[in-house]
C-alpha cells in the first residue's frame, strides 16, 4: 500500500510539472535581470561609437554597458471588469546586447559595468514596492492607473543619481576600493529589498508583447505624471 501511495505521488507530481516550461528571460537583443544573471565579455556584442570611445580614453575603461528599465501598464480588457480586477504593472530592467560593447575580456571591466544593471534593479524594485503600497493602501481601482507614470518617472530619476554618484567614483574619481565598497552595498541592499525582485513573469510579458494575465491587455492610455498636463 505504501508503494503504491508513493508511486501515485511521484506520478501526480510529474504530471503538475509536466508542460511547465520556465518562462524565457533572454532573447535576441535583451538579457532581462534575474538573480542567477552574470553578464560576461560575450554578451557585449554592440560596435563603438566616436563618443563611446572619447570617454573610454578619457576615464581609461574598456568596456560599456547599456540598461533599460521597460515598464508597462495592463488592464483588464473589458470595462466590466475593471474593478473586479485591478491593473496589472510590470517593470523589467534589461541588458541591450547591441549597444554594449567591450574591448577586452578582463572580469573586473566587465563587472564593474554590470554593477549598473543592479542599480536598474533596485530602482524597480523601489518602484515596485510604492505601486503596491499605494495600491494597498487605498484598496480601488485606478490608483495605478493614475499613479504609474509619476512612480516610473521618480524610478528613472532615482537610477540617474545613483548612475552618476557610482561613475564619479569609480570611473572619474577612482578612488581607491570604491568598485569594491560600491559592490557590497548594492550587495546588501538587493538582499534587503529582494521581496520585491523581478520575477521571470514579469520579463516575459517584454518578451513576448503580450499579457501575462488572461484577460488583460495593455493600456491604451496612460496618466501624464502628478503636476503635468497632457
Amino acid at each position: 500500500m505504501r508503494v503504491q501511495f508513493i508511486f501515485t505521488l511521484i506520478l501526480f507530481l510529474s504530471l503538475c510539472s509536466y508542460g511547465q516550461e520556465p518562462q524565457p528571460t533572454e532573447n535576441s537583443t535583451h538579457i532581462f535581470w534575474q538573480p542567477s544573471v552574470k553578464l560576461i565579455s560575450v554578451d557585449f556584442k554592440g560596435d563603438t561609437t566616436a563618443q563611446i570611445m572619447d570617454l573610454c580614453r578619457k576615464y581609461n575603461f574598456s568596456a560599456s554597458a547599456s540598461f533599460v528599465i521597460c515598464s508597462i501598464l495592463d488592464v483588464p480588457k473589458k470595462k466590466k471588469d475593471r474593478g473586479k480586477k485591478l491593473e496589472k504593472v510590470y517593470f523589467a530592467p534589461a541588458f541591450c546586447k547591441a549597444e554594449s560593447f567591450t574591448l577586452t575580456q578582463d572580469t573586473l571591466q566587465v563587472a564593474m559595468q554590470a554593477l549598473f544593471f543592479d542599480i536598474c534593479e533596485l530602482s524597480a524594485r523601489w518602484a515596485r514596492k510604492n505601486l503596491q503600497q499605494l495600491q494597498d493602501s487605498l484598496k480601488g481601482y485606478g490608483t495605478l492607473y493614475i499613479m504609474f507614470t509619476t512612480v516610473e518617472e521618480e524610478m528613472q530619476e532615482m537610477k540617474k543619481g545613483m548612475y552618476a554618484s557610482y561613475f564619479k567614483e569609480v570611473f572619474i574619481d577612482k578612488n581607491p576600493g570604491a568598485y569594491e565598497s560600491w559592490r557590497k552595498f548594492y550587495n546588501e541592499m538587493l538582499e534587503e529589498t529582494k521581496a520585491w525582485a523581478t520575477k521571470p513573469e514579469e520579463c516575459y510579458r517584454f518578451i513576448s508583447g503580450k499579457p501575462v494575465e488572461p484577460g488583460y491587455e495593455m493600456s491604451p492610455t496612460v496618466m501624464p505624471p502628478v503636476g503635468q498636463t497632457q
